[in-house]
């Protein structure tokens, strides 16, 4: 018995031994393969520079050899170098060096959004609506609007000079700035938007969202809110502890709010609720999205979702399961990799799963479709977030449509501004479509879908002396049948085109958080949302709907 015992441990540390050297073997074997490959890399990369036809720039041709690299992985490892940082540190840090202005590019111009508060752009002056022409001596329309913007920031205490064209002034204006750190703004509205409704939205997770979150919740709790909607659309994401303390706010002490899974020990961490929340479960809750919510975006609204802690309104999100590690290689270059996956409290995995290159990844987990959350419901997996009420937001018009493109709303509003000392007066006035129409018809001629080629195909067969007086006929009548479409249309889609104008004004006169509000007012999804949590009935009545009938 004992010689049995003895020689059956024996058997069992051979298998061991045979197994530790078998696992060496195969890590020896796969290091040597780098190895090779590395040098295959380094002779071809040292063949094409010493015999190719043109002398190469090392920097340029090495950071596009980089992207090819990082290309074959997936779409959010990448080499990023000076601007491409830009975003990363505005998430990490908070704030920029820069003049403190927002920015849009419109009618191929840069112009002025806002000026931020306290920062030098509005100290100095600039004003909403100003357009920068230049930026020290390099004028915009040569740049991109990235390079340009790009110009403006730079190191706090270092000295830009931006020159702006002001509605209303014949020259154009120079200001001179000196730079400061810019704190980062994620929250660009919160208030109340019926007696018992409180509305935040949120358009990036950074450093500075837990402390904004937190006061904007107070906030509404000062104010007796009943229901919070959290407005999530076309939030990008950002950095996942921000998106796990804000959901730390909304829900009970321990509870899994994500989890992340990868190769490296790191990478492998669970995210549990640390303290009491600040919005009671008492609050009604909806987390607004759509196809442009994403990665932190969807880790809030997901975790919501399996935890039945409050409904989810809109469309469904962009998809992205996937977290980023950033390694600084030195001051002006990082490198970005993925890291890791994330997985919500149901165990969803949601990122869209034509991910991978399957010719370059050696093996890739198979992952469930359909899931259920903490009360049972059916949620489903890979790819994205699905809303427990699927509301569309209305689509433009044609004709409005073809004067948006144009920029004909913006530019009315930047040109007649002066004729009005407040937003309020714009609202009162019973002439502002009529100014419109007028300034409309100053413009070059605007065609509807189809109309172009009408005239393209007219143009040819004249060209070709092909057109007889009934095909001419046919013409003019389908010229008059567009002419009569845009007279109708004009009637039909005022009240969409007074919106727009509105949009405009309001954030000429009240900056970004002006816009927000006056487009509240006509927001179909949001004031669906405020339906919905108004009324008991209809808030558990989507708790109830599955999604997997949803998505058939």
């Amino acid at each position: 018995m004992v010689k049995r015992s003895k020689s059956f441990k024996k058997i069992i540390v051979s298998l061991i031994v045979i197994g530790a050297v078998s696992i060496a073997v195969t890590q020896s074997s796969f290091y040597r393969r780098i190895s090779q490959s590395q040098r295959l890399f380094n002779q071809i990369y040292n063949q094409i520079f010493s015999t190719y036809l043109h002398e190469l720039n090392p920097e340029e041709f090495t950071k596009a050899t980089i992207n090819s690299i990082t290309a074959n992985l997936d779409p959010y490892t990448s080499y990023m170098v000076e601007e491409e940082q830009h975003q990363m540190n505005i998430l990490s840090k908070g704030k920029y060096g820069g003049v403190g202005i927002q920015l849009s590019y419109r009618n191929e111009q840069m112009i002025v959004i806002a000026p931020m508060d306290g920062g030098p752009a509005q100290t100095a002056g600039i004003l909403s609506g100003d357009i920068i022409l230049k930026v020290d001596d390099a004028f915009v329309k040569d740049m991109s609007f990235n390079d340009a913007a790009a110009k403006i920031r730079g190191l706090k205490g270092s000295e830009v000079v931006l020159t702006i064209k002001r509605y209303g002034e014949d020259d154009p204006i120079d200001y001179k700035l000196i730079r400061s750190d810019i704190k980062v703004k994620d929250i660009t509205y919160s208030g109340m938007v019926s007696p018992t409704t409180g509305y935040i939205r949120l358009n990036r997770f950074s450093r500075n969202t837990t402390n904004e979150m937190n006061q904007a919740f107070k906030d509404l709790i000062e104010n007796d809110v009943k229901e919070v909607i959290i407005d999530l659309r076309d939030n990008g994401g950002g950095l996942l502890t921000a998106a796990v303390n804000m959901i730390d706010m909304l829900i009970e002490k321990g509870q899994t709010i994500v989890s992340t899974k990868g190769r490296m020990k790191e990478s492998n961490r669970s995210f549990l609720s640390r303290t009491k929340p600040i919005i009671g479960k008492d609050v009604k809750i909806a987390i607004l999205i759509n196809q442009g919510s994403a990665s932190a975006s969807e880790i809030v609204a997901g975790s919501i979702q399996d935890l039945d802690r409050g409904i989810v309104i809109g469309r469904k999100s962009f998809g992205k399961g996937l977290v980023q590690t950033l390694y600084p290689i030195d001051k002006i270059r990082s490198l970005k990799v993925t890291t890791a996956r994330y997985y919500i409290p149901s165990g969803r995995f949601i990122q869209n799963n034509d991910y991978i290159n399957e010719k370059v990844v050696l093996e890739s987990e198979q992952e469930d479709s359909i899931f259920t959350t903490l009360n049972g419901r059916k949620v489903l997996g890979n790819g994205g977030i699905t809303p427990d009420s699927i509301i569309y937001s209305e689509t433009m018009e044609p004709l409005t449509v073809q004067y948006w493109r144009s920029g004909f709303f913006y530019s009315f509003a930047q040109e007649n501004k002066f004729q009005y000392e407040k937003f309020e007066d714009v609202e009162n006035d019973n002439e502002l479509m009529s100014k419109f129409n007028n300034f409309i018809s100053t413009k070059d001629k605007v065609r509807l879908p189809g109309e172009e080629v009408l005239e393209e195909i007219e143009e040819k067969m004249t060209a070709l002396g092909k057109i007889d007086n009934k095909t001419k006929k046919a013409m003019n009548d389908l010229g008059l049948f567009f002419k009569n479409q845009k007279n109708d249309r004009m009637v039909s889609e005022n009240t969409d085109m007074k919106q727009l104008l509105l949009l405009e004004f309001a954030g000429l006169f009240n900056g970004p958080e002006g816009r927000i509000k006056q487009a509240l007012k006509d927001d179909k999804i949001v004031q669906s949302a405020i339906n919905i949590l108004s009324s008991d009935n209809s808030y558990q009545m989507a708790f109830k709907n599955s999604q997997v009938i949803i998505n058939n």
